[in-house]
């Protein structure tokens, strides 16, 4: 839903009209059934299979054929974006009202979002387009793409997606209060300095009480009161 409410997210879903229009399009070889003609080449296990349920008719084959697919990573990229901000809406439904309340949502702007979203998602042209993400490897690729301009604002969501904290955030202030952020500067100062001893990004683990990072701990503040020190631990 943080997504969602920001700019970013109706940004992407705006150019995505003009990237549809552009949609990269690959070759790929399918199977096609043949009856007095020869499309390509043939298939031939295919072709006895389906000769077989014929009752040996010998003027069928199965011919692999070219064909022309919308099935690429960008495209596969673009589906999933769409259908996973379509979501949001749902999602947001499913909260409390004191929560929505609590994280300051601009729940007009997440509904104007999602059925955006949904509309893009049911656009013909990403009918039979997965809704996938790529591997590293061709996100790589794709950044790499000369067309990359064209999906700028797909690369700009899903920077925004992976920390949508980054920048000051009325959202981030809502779930949060100064003391307990002051806690949280403290740890990563300490888990920073481990970091740069050890050369080693520290592991992060979640229990009942808190967070444990490395050799701190981090106790609930709810389950805990004092200083830094207290809710701060050092366990090994």
């Amino acid at each position: 839903m943080t997504v969602a409410g920001s700019d970013s997210a109706w940004d992407f879903l705006v150019q995505l009209d003009l990237s549809l229009s552009s949609m990269k399009v690959s070759s790929e070889h399918v199977a096609q059934y043949c009856v007095n003609s020869v499309r390509g080449s043939v298939l031939w296990s295919e072709t006895i299979t389906a000769r077989a349920s014929a009752l040996g008719n010998e003027d069928i084959f199965v011919c692999s054929v070219p064909s022309r697919s919308f099935d690429t990573p960008a495209n596969r990229w673009l589906a999933a974006s769409a259908f996973s901000l379509s979501r949001a809406e749902s999602a947001l439904l499913r909260l409390s009202p004191d929560v929505v309340e609590a994280m300051n949502t601009n729940r007009e702007h997440i509904e104007r979002v999602a059925d955006l979203a949904s509309q893009r998602r049911s656009d013909k042209r990403l009918a039979g387009v997965r809704a996938e993400l790529p591997s590293v490897r061709e996100r790589w690729r794709l950044q790499r793409n000369r067309r990359s301009s064209q999906l700028a604002p797909l690369f700009k969501l899903e920077e925004f997606s992976l920390d949508p904290f980054a920048r000051p955030s009325k959202l981030l202030d809502a779930l949060t209060d100064s003391a307990t952020s002051q806690h949280h500067t403290e740890l990563l100062r300490l888990v920073m300095e481990e970091e740069a001893e050890t050369g080693q990004i520290q592991e992060l683990r979640y229990t009942g009480a808190g967070l444990e990072i490395g050799k701190w701990r981090f106790l609930h503040p709810n389950l805990n009161t004092g200083s830094s020190q207290q809710i701060i631990q050092r366990i090994r």
